[in-house]
């Protein structure tokens, strides 16, 4: 029997581990595209772990992002914290940029006889312990965006571990679903973030490590029962500075790839604009409390958990059984132009809840399809950390664009409050992942 027709015949007592050992070497030696259609399918408990694990993942970045971040700032620099919060995003984002895409080439060749990207998982662990206790005991700016930039550094080592997974070890008709399901953890994470954070006030340092605590059961879990094994010879066999000088990829020979990546951009700055500053918006315009705002955000999360659950689902399973990706884009931005029109100009809190839901919500359209599109335009489906790892450039770059934008933009007619200029501003750039996505061949 040829071996590339043994590669067919897997057991039913086979282990998935070895399993993944049969596409790896399937991947040596025929087309990727090929390979990863033998790809088996996984089952509840693979679903369960990689949800949990992607929900702490996700409390990791959003906590910072959404409350405890900005409200550290202002303890720290109230008459400036607009400013600071821009700078202490924005320069962490800028100054990792390039760590995500090195690292997913490091992580494709990484040797560990226990898996290549579970040393970089752990890493990245122990990383963002180290940064939300830094954060947590600073007591002035410079310290602060130290931590934060060691939380990035954190974040990509986390990212190319498990962002790689759904290529690696998912069949293309169930990409949807889980994309969908780490589309929902980010969405329960974001109130969780808020509802936890206005409860944790009084306890800056818990305010910090309690998301890092909740990772680490993920990243237990995930290191027991997601299957992971060494790099196939191919990619040991290559050196590292040849794979990091393959980073800079012409855009026009992988064009469908460069248009989800900047589509990815578009509405990543869009949202960061409305993310960010949120809190900031609740006290300035609304004028709550701290305390007040992060359970008022709650509120109006559990509200938008709603709608973006049920997006994010229904786009989830509706985009594999129609095989169509690119409508759910469509969709997407405009209900996020849609929500930051009405949020731009919100003169109390139900008019900015009404928003915020349709913010949200498509949000959940797109995260519905998010990582599916990625993995179904990827051009090498088997160096799955290098080109997951430049696809989430994309995010990491809005990250960093967004907060050094929202200040001029919140500038403009003087002061440092123009929220309405700000929102109007992030549902433009939401629109762009439209006509990006509409420009894209390879996928419907």
């Amino acid at each position: 029997m040829r071996r590339k027709d043994a590669a067919n015949i897997v057991p039913t007592n086979t282990p998935i581990e070895d399993v993944s050992q049969l596409t790896l070497r399937a991947e040596d030696e025929e087309d990727p595209t090929t390979a990863e259609l033998r790809i088996p399918k996984v089952g509840p408990g693979f679903v369960f772990v990689y949800s949990f694990a992607y929900f702490g993942y996700f409390l990791c970045l959003f906590m910072p992002a959404l409350f405890s971040l900005p409200y550290k700032i202002q303890l720290v620099d109230p008459a400036s914290k607009e400013t600071v919060l821009g700078l202490v995003v924005g320069i962490s984002a800028i100054v990792l940029l390039p760590a995500g895409p090195v690292l997913g080439v490091l992580s494709d060749r990484s040797k560990f006889a226990w898996g290549r990207r579970r040393p970089f998982l752990i890493l990245g662990f122990s990383v963002f312990a180290i940064s939300a206790f830094l954060i947590a005991i600073a007591p002035n700016v410079p310290l602060i965006l130290v931590g934060y930039v060691i939380a990035q550094l954190a974040a990509s080592l986390v990212g190319v571990a498990m962002n790689p997974t759904l290529a690696e070890h998912v069949p293309p008709a169930q990409r949807g679903k889980l994309g969908a399901l780490s589309g929902v953890m980010a969405s329960i994470a974001g109130v969780s973030a808020t509802l936890v954070g206005s409860l944790l006030l009084n306890n800056v340092v818990l305010l910090f490590l309690a998301p890092v605590a909740v990772f680490g059961l993920g990243v237990l879990l995930w290191v027991l029962v997601i299957p992971d094994s060494p790099a196939p010879e191919r990619f040991q066999s290559v050196k590292v500075g040849s794979s990091l000088r393959s980073l800079l990829f012409n855009p026009l020979k992988h064009p469908d790839f460069s248009l989800v990546w900047v589509g990815k951009l578009c509405i990543g700055v869009g949202t960061a604009f409305f993310s960010t500053y949120q809190l900031y918006f609740l006290l300035d315009r609304l004028g709550f409390t701290a305390e007040q705002a992060g359970q008022q955000l709650a509120v109006a999360g559990g509200l938008a958990l709603l709608a973006t659950i049920g997006f994010t689902i229904l786009g989830g399973f509706l985009s594999d059984k129609l095989r169509r990706r690119k409508p759910f884009i469509y969709i997407a931005a405009g209900m996020i132009a849609a929500g930051m029109a009405i949020a731009a100009i919100a003169p109390d809190f139900g008019i900015y809840i009404i928003g915020g839901v349709l913010i949200s919500a498509g949000s959940g359209a797109f995260n519905s399809v998010d990582l599916a599109l990625a993995s179904d335009v990827l051009p090498d489906p088997a160096a799955g950390g290098k080109w997951m790892s430049i696809y989430q450039v994309s995010g990491t770059l809005a990250t960093a664009i967004g907060p050094v934008i929202a200040p001029l933009l919140l500038a403009i007619g003087g002061g440092s409050g123009n929220y309405t200029a700000l929102f109007i501003a992030g549902g433009v750039f939401a629109l762009g992942a439209a006509v990006t996505a509409a420009r894209v061949r390879g996928v419907r």
